[in-house]
């Protein structure tokens, strides 16, 4: 193996110094290379044949290989293979170097990953050409990379705290009981639901949707949840909470975000609901024989979106057994690979098909029916599911 530091200045200059693995079996060759190259302010590796140039790559994770293609032993196509299929090395860019002029040949390099092919005999300035080419371009897309990976450590952090701000547990006892699904889209996002004890079997119910993703919609979610664990009011009036929240926010009129909610007050001794709606998806209800049915809300405008005249109510008497299904319209939105959503209809099946398992069990059975309708697809919205149940 050769080093060569090269530090002069030789024509044009290379976009970003970067780390070069040459591989040839032919010295007359490797010079022409090291000679086109020097000056540019790259670290030159040199490798005379294919298992020393992995060997060297697995260690020092070169930016770009200049490879022969014809080698005793281990010809470059192998080579190329190998190091495409290693993590650690898959992503720099291959030029190959041949004589082997024919486009078949050139096809079958450019198969198996390669980003170019120089036929020999080597001409200097056309190398350099193509290693400044393609090296802008590969240490451009790692910056991106870097970047991205930056965002996502990020936006998980933020993921993470944010389900800090999720209650920690749900009444799973008494006439009332409660199960819970989250999941955000790319780590962060607007969907907040809450579980708020009123003193014996009496609890508000709150599942919220900000507009957008990400860490506006995560910021104002979180702001959400203060006010309503510091609101000084009666938590057991459904329509005075939205107002409330909808008026802190009105240093923000101008900005383009907006949030749907719904606030529900259950008494489990009384069976009954009162619930205040501000655009939000009703709830399902689940009765007797697997009936399940919409909620019937009077619904009023989005909270932030316009002025906020007046908040209505709906009373609703409850029966024992009757199940409440809240969510926020990622479940409903959720694709699957064709494209096709899943939509309140498959929503509604899923909780009729709940029978009579717990409500930890039914919120798994929902969850498994939504994941397996998506077939892997990552959700493009958050996605909350909140069941209760009156005993």
């Amino acid at each position: 193996m050769l080093l060569s530091d090269s530090r002069g200045v030789a024509g044009r200059a290379a976009p970003v110094p970067a780390t070069i693995l040459i591989v040839d079996d032919n010295p007359v060759n490797l010079q022409v290379l090291l000679r086109s190259l020097d000056g540019r302010g790259h670290r030159l590796l040199v490798a005379k044949d294919g298992r020393t140039a992995l060997d060297i790559a697995r260690r020092v994770r070169p930016d770009l290989v200049l490879l022969d293609v014809l080698m005793p032993d281990m010809g470059g196509f192998e080579v190329c293979t190998a190091l495409k299929a290693d993590e650690g090395t898959r992503s720099a860019p291959v030029i190959f170097l041949s004589a082997l002029g024919e486009v078949s040949d050139k096809v079958a390099g450019l198969s198996l990953g390669a980003v170019d092919y120089i036929t020999k005999p080597i001409q200097p300035e056309e190398v350099l050409a193509r290693v400044d080419a393609h090296l802008t371009q590969y240490l451009l897309e790692r910056e991106v990379r870097r970047a991205y990976e930056q965002l996502d450590r990020e936006l998980a952090g933020a993921a993470g705290m944010q389900r800090k701000l999720l209650p920690r547990s749900l009444p799973n006892a008494g006439r009332v009981r409660f199960a819970a699904h989250y999941q955000t889209s790319r780590h962060a996002g607007g969907d907040y639901f809450d579980v708020l004890p009123l003193g014996g079997d009496r609890f508000g119910v709150l599942v919220l949707d900000v507009s957008g993703h990400g860490a506006p919609a995560a910021i104002v979610m979180a702001i959400m949840r203060t006010l309503v664990h510091t609101y000084p009011g009666a938590r057991d009036d459904p329509a005075a909470l939205l107002r409330y929240l909808h008026h802190h926010f009105q240093f923000m009129s101008d900005a383009a975000v907006y949030a749907t909610a719904i606030y529900a007050v259950v008494d489990g001794a009384a069976r009954t609901l009162t619930v205040a709606c501000a655009g939000h998806p009703l709830p399902l209800r689940s009765r007797e024989r697997g009936r399940v049915a919409p909620l019937n809300c009077e619904r009023t405008t989005p909270l932030l979106l316009m002025d906020l005249a007046a908040v209505p109510c709906t009373n609703h008497a409850l029966e024992p057994g009757d199940r409440l299904l809240f969510y926020t319209d990622g479940v409903t939105d959720r694709e699957a690979a064709s494209g096709d959503a899943y939509e309140v209809d498959r929503l509604g099946d899923a909780l009729a098909g709940c029978g009579d398992r717990t409500v930890d069990a039914a919120m798994a059975h929902l969850v498994a029916d939504i994941e397996s309708f998506a077939e892997g697809q990552e959700p493009h919205d958050d996605n909350t599911l909140l069941l209760m149940e009156v005993g």
